[in-house]
């Protein structure tokens, strides 16, 4: 790199709130001199308002880190379809990611004519933070090992950077995958798990990369979740043991992640089974930034071999908590897409055979399918959608029933008439983020059968959940709507109350507890928090930014799309708590 010192790392997955005290409690952390990857989303162009990046190096620069940066195009970071944006198959059904695909790079290079422009101003040696930048992301191994892909990539780099930035590869430790990505210029550095023989390790390294740096670019201390399986628990002795030995053998090493951080909205991806929301990932530096005991012994270590900042530790930050709010039962999922219909703004196609998310242009959340069954089936019937990706709820006058793709249930027995309209409203549950990406389009791939006989002529309406900001249509509505009596209360529906900060209550970090619900999306002051799906866990809560509250004076509004319905027992609401809950009770062992 060009740093004849030590350099112990961290990484941090960051959207817009609270930036400057978690940069903070990273300076605290060690001798720490950056962080990385203030993610900017490939292809996203909300560089801004969700992910302002200047204002991220900016602060990073003003706390004294450095940064590493690592902006793909492909980032897999558990993000929805690894960073990629969903309208390149759009674009060219037949499109190769991560290839020397023409119509890829073309969309590559727009991008990056975007981003690396305006990180330029912040490279070391233009007076700014950034000291290195990585080149893909574990490329190595992906299948393709398509060389000519890379070498445009480190042309690229250096076109809008300059010949003299320090570029780096990284994959898992392989002299297979060493050749599958090998480039000119470019560092190799490695990630790895807790456990593994450090020297021999490390060994690959060096014959991969000859002189210069030992660098471990992902040292994890923790592990993803996934919707429906428990929790991972480290072990923090091996965590730690290997970090000593790690720091023993003078490499660079950086903890993927130090602070976790949240997939807000429909960002989270999926292995499969999907992610969850939450990108905690057991980090030293929990979700909400909070210091755990695994913070507390890395540092003990860090001092060992390198001098520790001043100043005082950090402590756990105080959090917003409050009394049961009561959620009311707002307009049903029929009504809120008539009510958009009405106004002419839902995204919607008509078509012989049903069509993808991405052929009408919708990124994640939902899409509904319809259409007339023009013949008399058997009663019950069987309804088959092989191609559904990735959850259905099938209604008709007599039925509801749910279809998964994640779970494999593809098929079910329902009762409809010659006439009737049968209707199958699909969630996308998360792109895959790892592997072979282009062949996870989501909604419903190929043909639907009742009773063997292939149904035809399809209307697809994209479900009008806001994306981040962009809830003001769906308030308007809230307040033109008739609240509904007890009878008339069934999911899928919006669910939503209003509360405010009592007298000296300030808006603090918090989560957002669901319990009592069972599936769905939940929205605060027109941000959209993410998944919950607290009946199969292990997340139970969601992340809330206190930057997201609004002060006592001031109304704030939590809304939930609830798709599948709630415990009787604890009907209609929620609360916010000190304390996040990210290992309640999965059907898997």
């Amino acid at each position: 790199f060009g740093f004849h010192t030590l350099l112990p790392c961290t990484e941090t997955l960051l959207e817009r709130p609270s930036a400057q005290d978690t940069h903070g409690r990273a300076k605290c952390r060690s001798d720490l001199r950056r962080v990385e990857r203030p993610r900017a989303r490939a292809w996203s162009l909300q560089l801004r308002r969700d992910y302002d990046l200047k204002t991220f190096l900016k602060t990073a620069q003003d706390e004294g880190l450095l940064v590493i940066l690592r902006p793909g195009p492909y980032i897999c970071a558990e993000r929805d379809n690894g960073g990629l944006p969903y309208w390149l198959l759009r674009q060219n059904p037949n499109m190769r990611y991560r290839t020397s695909d023409k119509t890829y790079l073309a969309a590559v290079d727009n991008w990056f004519s975007v981003l690396l422009p305006l990180v330029k101003p912040f490279l070391y040696d233009n007076g700014g933070p950034i000291i290195t930048v990585q080149v893909e992301n574990e490329y190595g191994q992906y299948s393709a090992c398509d060389h000519t892909y890379m070498q445009h990539l480190v042309d690229t780099f250096k076109s809008h950077l300059g010949e003299n930035v320090t570029l780096f590869r990284t994959d898992a430790p392989s002299e297979l995958f060493y050749k599958c990505d090998a480039v000119n210029d470019t560092l190799v550095t490695a990630d790895f798990k807790p456990g593994v023989d450090v020297n021999e390790t490390l060994q690959v390294v060096r014959d991969a990369q000859g002189p210069g740096p030992l660098v471990v670019t992902e040292y994890y201390p923790g592990w993803l979740d996934n919707w429906g399986k428990p929790h991972y628990h480290a072990n923090d002795t091996a965590v730690l043991d290997t970090f000593e030995e790690i720091l023993k053998h003078n490499a660079s090493v950086n903890f993927y992640m130090f602070h976790g951080g949240t997939n807000f909205g429909f960002t989270s991806g999926s292995d499969p089974p999907p992610q969850p929301t939450s990108y905690d990932y057991g980090a030293p530096l929990s979700e909400a930034g909070d210091p755990t005991e695994l913070y507390f012994k890395i540092r003990n270590i860090t001092g060992k071999y390198l001098p520790l900042p001043e100043g005082p530790l950090p402590k756990t930050s105080r959090k917003l908590k409050s009394r049961k709010i009561p959620l009311f039962c707002g307009p049903s999922l029929a009504d809120v897409m008539s009510y958009f219909r009405r106004k002419g703004s839902l995204k919607t196609a008509t078509s012989k055979y049903p069509i993808t998310f991405e052929e009408l242009g919708q990124d994640g959340g939902y899409v509904v399918y319809t259409t007339t069954v023009d013949f008399q089936p058997k009663s019950p019937g069987l309804l088959s959608v092989p191609g559904i990706k990735n959850r259905g709820y099938v209604y008709t006058r007599s039925t509801k029933a749910i279809l998964s793709s994640d779970q494999f249930f593809l098929s079910v027995p329902i009762v409809v008439e010659e006439g009737e309209t049968l209707k199958i409203i699909v969630e996308n549950t998360g792109r895959i983020n790892v592997g072979e990406l282009n062949h996870d389009p989501k909604g419903i791939v190929g043909n639907v059968t009742l009773d063997g006989k292939v149904l035809t002529n399809w209307t697809m309406e994209a479900v009008p959940v806001p994306r981040n900001g962009e809830a003001a249509e769906l308030f308007e509505m809230l307040e033109d709507f008739e609240l509904r009596d007890e009878g008339d209360c069934d999911p899928p529906r919006v669910y939503w109350g209003d509360f405010r900060l009592r007298w000296r209550q300030r808006p603090l970090d918090t989560f957002l507890d669901p319990t009592g619900w069972t599936k769905g999306v939940a929205l605060l002051n027109g941000f959209n928090l993410g998944r919950y799906w607290p009946v199969v866990g292990p997340q139970v809560t969601l992340y809330v930014p206190g930057t997201l509250l609004r002060h006592r004076l001031r109304r704030n509004r939590v809304i939930l799309l609830e798709m599948e319905g709630a415990d009787p027992s604890d009907w209609k609401t929620v609360k916010f708590v000190g304390r996040p809950y990210l290992n309640g009770t999965t059907p898997a062992p």
